[in-house]
């Protein structure tokens, strides 16, 4: 294949549609202007910063691309990833920052330094954007770890394709619904062998290990399983919003109601108020147990006029009588 029939086959690539299809979903609108992209160097980035590249020339597509790679001094071959990243803007003509933070460790840690980096760079140059590159199988990987942690309907809807980042500047993920293999091949078609970060496959962390273990079994199992996912994550999240939008009516931000108020609700709208309420207590949601949570929701419906206490984790009381439905923690005088 020569270069020019390189690059038709780059710019006709599925990836560069999808981001332009992602961001429209992600923005809401026609994104416009600078735009900053996180880019690492790994594969996933990488064919971000491609894609990008192509979408910027295409007609009506009026995006200002900034690169940020994050140098987190945390490895060895992190000053050849910053290298690369560099070189490779250079190459496209696009702007690029390499920005130091110093996290004593890896993890959440990391992670704030990097979105504050982020976020700083938006600021200075104007963004209302900040795209990152996460993808089917990321997305995949959080709605396993939520179902693992006992998450509502919000926490198995995954990754949002837009946040809040700060001060009118949102994350987009445009490449939800993309796999990770199709990336990598945007990369392969361009000629870009891109950066390995050997701690992604790290088994002593959890993605690590969900990446190398068990990801790979559910995709043999069902060929495509993360795409599925992800895209049905957004129907989640909508009937997570609409479940939220209920409970916020009927149960608000109190600890106590009347019991004639919430009986004859939808049974799932009673656990979803009832969950929540004890979450805000303080209850963690791998702390709900499920059946308990049941029998205080069905508590409130039935004929019964005596009181009942249903416990939970650390001392957190659903309490049910003949009038009332309240939360109560260890150290309340009820």
């Amino acid at each position: 294949m020569n270069a020019a029939t390189d690059d038709i086959a780059v710019k006709r690539h599925p990836v560069v549609t999808g981001l332009h299809r992602g961001l429209q979903a992600a923005c809401g609108t026609t994104a416009t202007g600078p735009m900053v992209l996180a880019v690492s160097g790994g594969g996933d980035s990488t064919a971000l910063l491609l894609a990008m590249d192509r979408l910027r020339r295409r007609d009506g597509v009026d995006i200002d691309p900034h690169v940020v790679h994050v140098h987190h001094h945390l490895r060895a071959e992190a000053d050849a990833d910053a290298e690369f990243v560099r070189s490779q803007c250079a190459e496209l003509g696009i702007g690029c920052d390499v920005l130091d933070v110093h996290p004593e460790r890896g993890g959440a840690e990391a992670r704030a330094l990097r979105y504050d980096a982020l976020l700083g760079t938006a600021r200075r140059i104007g963004a209302a954007w900040v795209a990152t590159a996460h993808h089917a199988e990321d997305q995949f990987e959080t709605i396993i770890a939520a179902l693992g942690r006992g998450a509502g309907p919000g926490g198995l809807s995954g990754m949002a394709p837009c946040r809040e980042l700060g001060d009118g500047v949102r994350l987009v993920r445009p490449l939800l619904t993309e796999s990770r293999a199709n990336l990598r091949s945007l990369c392969e078609t361009a000629g870009v062998a891109w950066r390995e970060d050997p701690t992604n496959v790290d088994p002593t962390t959890l993605r690590g290990r969900l990446r190398r273990d068990v990801l790979p079994v559910l995709e043999e199992l069902w060929p495509g399983a993360a795409r599925r996912v992800s895209d049905n994550a957004d129907l989640v999240r909508a009937a997570s919003e609409s479940l939220d939008a209920a409970v916020d009516g009927h149960f608000g931000r109190e600890t106590q109601w009347t019991r004639a108020s919430l009986r004859t609700l939808d049974r799932g709208l009673r656990l979803a108020g009832l969950r929540r309420a004890i979450l805000r207590a303080g209850v963690r949601s791998d702390g709900i147990d499920g059946g308990r949570l049941m029998d205080a929701a069905d508590a409130i419906s039935d004929a019964a006029e005596h009181g009942r206490t249903f416990l939970f984790t650390g001392g957190v009381r659903v309490r049910v009588d003949a009038n009332r439905v309240w939360i109560e923690q260890e150290n309340d005088d009820g």
